[in-house]
């Protein structure tokens, strides 16, 4: 298994490998709900039965089929495009009477060997790991609905899910394969030889991979008894004289995992045992595999459920401890020279270097002044026309979501210049709009739902590029629909006299740092900064938890009757902006912003302070 990918580092003591900025965890976000396996109310506690029953041997037992496919391929040929390694002394020989097609035989010399979800990549999900997550850390401050989901996302998903595809067909073939030797009586070919094709087996690595996974999520007492059902040697044996008891294991396993896993699970695992059940009564090795898919989700989904419920449980620890740990981390990484900082001061000082320019020197000795500084240079990142290369490395673990509010600043900043080109519009033809409150809030929401198909972190990537022209063409035509509908009474019919002139217009204010946009710009960072600084003087009072728990507040979750959507919308910006400082600048003033200029003292009532007046005329 593989989650979802972000930038991630762990916490790491003297002497350990470095790690690097990539890692094996990503986002458990509120994008996961949508996924099966990671379900926010799954019960984790282990729920009362009877004793765990163990495999009968003397159950009857039912053979292993085979598969019959006149398509072959030459040995030699394969070998060749696939490139495998030579085969070791557990290799088996693909039967040429069994007759594979060439896909079945390519895929049993290259798939994978191990099974999509391993003891390994389950390790993920252990307290430890968890507990040294930074992006975890980072994001339990932002989302309350944080947990762990599968990564089926993107390119890594889309190869992931490819190569687990592979495996199961693989597994399937290899089934057919033992079937058709128990049923020969051998491995051998004909003359005593053994076949020119050898691939190494899956299904020894699949019951050692069950075993261990099993261990890792039922107790202690009943680990004897996992090692009883799944004794790999004996397993195989009786594979290879075709009497394994496949239903008999199926249904030990079932009744097992419903003793300890949440009762969500008990239909899935029902579900496993019919697969398997079934499958072998139609002698269909693809069925039996389909069965063993939904036995290694059910642990992938058991772990997950675990890893998800102490994610809730430690979160307050997580989000208290937020600051120290990151302080520890970072301190101890730029002190070794593996985490390069220059950059980031330099950006800070250039900002305040800048700013000292227009204000009194009143106001720089204002103890509040440091932060300010910070706060007026992510606005600009956020605010300005082109795209930003990058944002200063000590964000490293916030770029996600500073990119998320600059691609809502920026849609904030095309609304305006819309709803502006529109009234223009309207104006020049001499008309008015009847209810322009109404108008315009059924504009905004049209138009807002446009802008959000390019709602990502590519941002607005303005140019002529096809997607771009498309999406300012898409909102020029819901403009005109507007403007005749407010002109001629017909939104139905559009002329070219209304949709020209309101498509060319949208398109070269969009396209260019015109005067328009640097107005609207300026207005919308004066707002920004003024509730930002507003919401920081409140946070930096309040412990990490309490910012959060501060954020439940009724106002930060639906507008206010006296309060417009722009401004709704801007208080949410703002809040995620001020709560993403407050933490940053805890972490980061007395490691680098104001290091050299403050004792430890001022700094540590820096940290805390409260700010009376955060805004700069």
């Amino acid at each position: 298994m593989d989650l979802q990918r972000a930038k991630e580092a762990r916490r790491e003591t003297p002497g350990k490998q470095e790690e690097s900025r990539e890692g094996a965890l990503e986002a458990y976000g509120s994008s996961g709900r949508s996924n099966e396996f990671a379900q926010n109310d799954a019960d984790t506690h282990s729920k009362p039965g009877p004793a765990t029953p163990t495999n009968q041997r003397s159950q009857p037992t039912t053979k292993l089929p085979h598969r019959n496919n006149p398509r072959r391929i030459s040995s030699s040929a394969a070998s060749r495009s696939i490139g495998v390694s030579p085969p070791s002394s557990k290799a088996m020989g693909i039967p040429t009477a069994l007759g594979l097609s060439s896909r079945d035989q390519r895929l049993l010399l290259a798939a994978k060997r191990y099974p999509p979800v391993t003891k390994k990549t389950l390790s993920e999900l252990d307290l430890p790991c968890i507990m040294s997550n930074i992006n975890l850390r980072m994001d339990a401050n932002f989302d309350r609905d944080l947990h762990f989901k599968p990564d089926l996302d993107g390119e890594k998903g889309k190869r992931k899910r490819k190569e687990a595809a592979d495996y199961w067909d693989a597994l399937a073939s290899e089934i057919s394969v033992y079937s058709f030797y128990a049923a020969v009586g051998g491995t051998e070919g004909k003359d005593g030889e053994q076949p020119e094709q050898q691939f190494e087996p899956r299904l020894p690595v699949m019951f050692e991979t069950l075993q261990d996974i099993l261990k890792t999520l039922v107790p202690e007492r009943d680990h004897p008894d996992v090692m009883q059902n799944l004794e790999v040697s004996l397993l195989m044996q009786q594979i290879r004289k075709g009497v394994l008891d496949m239903v008999g294991m199926a249904t030990w396993l079932s009744t097992l995992l419903k003793t300890h896993c949440a009762p969500m699970r008990d239909e899935w695992a029902d579900r496993m045992v019919k697969q398997i059940s079934t499958a072998l009564q139609a002698q269909n090795s693809r069925g039996i595999v389909t069965g063993l898919q939904t036995l290694f989700a059910i642990l992938e989904a058991m772990k997950l459920d675990v890893a998800n419920h102490q994610i809730r449980a430690f979160r307050a620890f997580l989000i208290e401890d937020t600051v120290p740990f990151l302080q520890e981390y970072f301190q101890s990484k730029v002190q070794r020279g593996h985490f390069r900082v220059e950059s980031s001061r330099r950006w800070y000082h250039g900002h305040r270097d800048l700013l000292l320019q227009t204000v009194d020197k009143q106001t720089s000795r204002d103890s509040y002044w440091p932060i300010t500084v910070m706060f007026h240079g992510l606005a600009d990142l956020l605010l300005q026309f082109q795209k930003p290369t990058e944002f200063p490395e000590t964000f490293l673990f916030d770029s996600d979501r500073l990119w998320q509010l600059r691609v809502g600043l920026q849609n904030l900043i095309t609304l305006d210049i819309s709803w502006y080109i529109f009234e223009s519009y309207i104006h020049a033809q001499k008309r008015f709009l009847s209810a322009p409150a109404e108008t315009y809030a059924t504009f905004r929401t049209r138009i807002g739902s446009l802008m959000e198909e390019n709602s990502n972190h590519e941002d607005w990537a303005r140019g002529d590029s096809p997607r771009w022209l498309k999406i300012v063409r898409s909102i020029a035509l819901e403009m005109a629909r507007f403007a005749s509908a407010a002109c001629c009474g017909d939104a139905s019919g559009i002329s070219d006299d209304i949709l020209a002139p309101i498509e060319a217009a949208l398109e070269w204010h969009l396209s260019n740092e015109s005067d328009l946009f640097l107005y609207f710009q300026s207005a919308m960072r004066e707002k920004l900064l003024t509730a930002t600084c507003t919401l920081a003087k409140k946070y930096l009072a309040l412990s990490p938890l309490g910012i959060c728990e501060s954020q439940r507040s009724p106002c930060f979750v639906f507008p206010t009757t006296t309060m417009s959507q722009q401004q709704y919308d801007i208080e949410r910006i703002a809040m995620r902006l001020a709560h993403m400082g407050v933490l940053h600048w805890r972490v980061w003033a007395p490691l680098l912003y104001v290091r050299e200029s403050l004792s430890p003292e001022d700094i540590l009532d820096l940290q805390y302070a409260r700010i009376s007046d955060c805004t700069m005329n």
